[in-house]
Parts: C-alpha cells; structure tokens; sequence
C-alpha cells in the first residue's frame, strides 16, 4: 500500500482571485482619491463584489487518494470511499491530454471523480493500481458503460 496522498483540487482561492482582488481594490481606491469616487464604485465596484463572492463562496473541486479512502469532492458535495468499498475505476482519456474517470463502487452505484483532466490517464492508473484497485481503460467513458477493456 502506498502511503503517499496523490491529491488535486482546483478551488476559487487561488492566486488569480487574490490578484483580481487587489487590482480592483488598488483601482477603486486610486480613483477615489483622483476625485471620481461615482465613477470608481460604478466601475470597479461590481467587480470587487463578483470576486470577493467567489472567494467568500470558495466553489471547490477536486480528489485526495489516501492510504485508507478515496475522497473526493465537487462544489459543496463532499464524499468518501474505503478501498474495499471500490471494486474498480474505468479511465479514459478527455481528447485534450487529461483524463476522466468513473469508479465502480460495490453497492452497484458509479460515480465520476471530478476534476481528472489535470492527469494523463497513465497517471491515474498508475496512482489506482498502486492502491490495490482495479483500473479499466477505454477510449471514451461512453464506451467504458458497456465493455471496458481490462489492462
């Protein structure tokens, strides 16, 4: 078993939102002090409130793959999976160089993990199989529904 966490999460708090942030505070403030405080807050106004909603609300996507469980989590929506509760992932490449997969739970259900295009499909095996887990890859997920070739 593998003890390393292989984890990817994409989330509003990233760098770009800080950045935005400051811009738009730094030219509302500067336009302030010009001397066009209506024009300021009509133009940099509505923005700073889009960003600062988005950082406040933290949409948030993405899987950790633990030594214990599968977590994995889209928007507000937050699951997780022991090993033994998977009985194995069908990936398949997204046509732009990532990934997408499903895992096949053992009560029957399939979910999608979200936010896989981020890894090569090798990756991905490569991270599953070390976990012990049986990994299918297919062309496309419209194909993996039907007959997913073992590899």
């Amino acid at each position: 078993m593998v003890s390393d966490i292989f984890e990817y999460r994409r989330q509003e708090r990233g760098p770009k939102n800080y950045i935005a942030l400051g811009i738009a505070g730094a030219v509302l403030y500067f336009g302030w002090v010009q001397g066009w405080p209506l024009v300021a807050v009509l133009l940099c106004g509505p923005f700073l409130g889009f960003i600062l909603a988005r950082l406040v609300m933290n949409e948030a996507e993405g899987f950790r793959l633990t030594e214990t469980s599968l977590e994995y989590y889209h928007l507000t929506d937050e699951q997780t999976l022991d090993w033994h509760e998977i009985n194995g992932v069908t990936i398949a490449g997204d046509s732009l160089g990532g990934a997408t997969c499903l895992i096949h739970c053992a009560d029957g259900r399939t979910e999608r993990l979200p936010a896989t295009a981020q890894f090569s499909p090798e990756r991905l095996t490569q991270e599953f199989r070390l976990r012990g887990v049986p990994v299918w890859r297919t062309q496309s997920l419209n194909q993996s529904l039907g007959d997913p070739q073992l590899q």
